[in-house]
């Protein structure tokens, strides 16, 4: 179940590697994924290392009640090495289990506190 996705404009992850180099042509973010899984990690919540997909890459978040979300990380449009609009978003792949709290809106909260903190004016758009 997708809870939000996140827009914003930014040019602070261009590739490290050349486009020979990436998993899809013109599919960027795995420098935007880095990213978070550092943040986030630095606001204590521990994610895992970035995971690629077809339409971008991920990391996840499983919590102490086994909650597992995906935060989807992607460029957005045709931007031939240098991508300028980004998307996240926010999965729940699994719910807590044993009533557990949601940790959904705190995750999101923090993400668009970290996008805040680095001069990132972000569009959340819940689902």
């Amino acid at each position: 179940m997708q809870l939000c996705s996140i827009e914003f404009e930014t040019d602070k992850f261009p590739p490290i590697l050349p486009e020979s180099c990436q998993v899809n042509t013109d599919l960027y973010g795995f420098e935007l994924a880095v990213f978070m899984s550092k943040s986030l990690a630095e606001k204590g919540v521990i994610t895992s290392y970035p995971y690629p997909e077809d339409w971008g890459w991920f990391i996840e978040y499983i919590t102490a009640y086994e909650q597992e979300l995906m935060i989807g990380c992607a460029s957005v449009g045709v931007t031939m090495g240098y991508p300028t609009s980004w998307v996240l978003f926010v999965r729940q792949r699994r719910k807590p289990r044993k009533g557990g709290p949601d940790a959904g809106p705190v995750l999101v909260e923090t993400i668009l506190s970290v996008l805040s903190g680095e001069g990132i004016e972000a569009r959340h758009l819940p689902a």
